[in-house]
């Protein structure tokens, strides 16, 4: 099993999450906000099509290798922490 952090700044453009591996793994997302709704989804994501994210609220997904997942915020700035826990196969 391998852990990997990391920070991003979002802003009003879909910003990917640094996160890649070769095994399944667990990606655990917190907006870091404590005002502001983030939206996540694929590339295409936007405020209007996204799945929210709400203020200091965190969310678990389930990713293979080849996901991945784009955020966005209605502002710039936006902070967003992530860890990421490899599944050994």
């Amino acid at each position: 099993m391998a852990v990997s952090n990391g920070k991003v700044t979002v802003g009003t453009a879909a910003t990917v999450i640094p996160v890649s591996s070769v095994n399944p793994f667990e990606l655990h997302i917190h907006n870091d906000d404590n005002t502001d709704t983030l939206f996540i989804g694929d590339a295409a994501v936007t405020s209007a099509n996204g799945l929210r994210l709400v203020k200091l609220e965190s969310m678990t997904l389930l990713m293979r290798p080849a996901d991945r997942l784009f955020v966005v915020s209605t502002k710039s700035g936006h902070s967003l922490s992530w860890l990421a826990i490899t599944k050994d196969i």
